[in-house]
């Protein structure tokens, strides 16, 4: 089966799997699992600057060989001759096609993929808890060159999937996050994650002096508060597009100018970001997994792809392989986690 996407906000289940024709160096693979991610919801609900329809869509997947090796894909499908794909900087490559967006994707019992897009998983990691390689690899992309031990003041917005795998991320390099998230429903159903990394969260801080902010949410006014928090000489990474014709004050820009705040852009991941983001999972895959909100059936992803736009809980995996019966720690969770809200610190 697949699931396509033929126009915004209409998806159609499709019981026969009609795979694209492989080219040179493809490799036809069975998809365990595939995560929804809020791109995903976004491209159902507006469609997306790089999407052809009809299109699979679904980036953040497990897949295994005819072998039963199993793998994760790296998304892109790069040309390997320009100068980003030979500087290994394969998220920029200027001919860049994506799965999901240009290639149908993971929403479908299978896939033709690049062989060389292959990621080995290790027998010890969950295949379910291995779709978190795609986006925990954003974290690492962005991080790839910045020292957190010698700047471990980091202050997150956002306390959705990706502001808190970032928090995961920087804690295990020696750094100490903070995370601004908003909504309290989302601080709380947040609780088997925040009471297993003790990362401090909260709807709002009076601290400032921060070494780095993330933006891991689009909103305006998190950037413009981030600029205000950085110590002087601190570093923005903007990991998140912002909103589409927001405006913000001059004043606050000037203090790029008046601070020396270094901001540093990140877009995506390259497959050694990848790579990494599946050796910190085995090792860390326990906290992960209080992410997990639900693991469905692909015929419910009509009903979770709203739910995934509104923010509605973390990460909902699509099962592909017929099996529902384990049970992970954030499942069901979402409001009705009883941890404390911290709204202050």
């Amino acid at each position: 089966m697949r699931i396509v996407l033929t126009d915004r906000r209409c998806l159609e289940i499709q019981n026969n799997n009609k795979l694209e024709k492989s080219g040179k160096g493809e490799i036809r693979l069975r998809v365990l699992y595939c995560a929804i991610c809020r791109t995903d919801a976004k491209m159902w609900d507006q469609g997306h600057r790089d999407l052809i329809l009809p299109r699979v869509p679904g980036h953040e997947m497990a897949v295994a060989d005819n072998r039963g090796n199993r793998y994760v894909i790296w998304p892109g499908i790069s040309c390997g001759t320009c100068v980003h794909c030979r500087a290994g900087r394969e998220n920029r490559c200027e001919h860049l096609q994506i799965l999901g967006f240009h290639r149908d994707g993971g929403f479908a019992d299978e896939i033709i993929a690049p062989a060389h897009s292959l990621i080995p998983v290790p027998e010890t990691l969950d295949p379910a808890i291995s779709c978190f390689a795609e986006p925990m690899g954003c974290i690492f992309h962005a991080l790839a060159n910045f020292p957190v031990k010698k700047n471990p003041r980091f202050l997150i917005y956002g306390g959705g999937t990706m502001g808190l795998l970032a928090g995961l991320v920087i804690q295990a390099a020696g750094g100490k996050p903070m995370i601004i998230e908003k909504n309290k429903e989302k601080i709380q159903a947040a609780h088997p994650f925040l009471k297993a990394t003790t990362i401090a969260c909260a709807t709002h801080t009076r601290e400032s002096g921060f070494d780095a902010v993330i933006n891991a949410c689009p909103d305006i006014q998190a950037f413009a508060d981030g600029l205000k928090k950085l110590r002087k000489g601190g570093h923005f990474l903007f990991f998140s597009g912002l909103t589409k014709n927001a405006t913000i004050e001059t004043d606050l820009i000037d203090l790029i100018h008046y601070h020396e705040i270094t901001i540093s852009g990140s877009y995506g991941l390259a497959p050694a970001d990848m790579q990494r983001a599946v050796s910190f999972l085995d090792a860390h895959q326990r906290i992960p997994a209080t992410l997990i909100q639900g693991i469905a059936a692909p015929e419910n992803a009509p009903d979770l792809l709203p739910q995934v736009l509104a923010g509605k809980g973390f990460k909902y995996i699509l099962d592909f392989t017929g099996s529902l019966s384990r049970e992970y720690a954030g499942q069901n969770h979402q409001g009705t986690s009883q941890g404390p809200i911290l709204e202050t610190k």
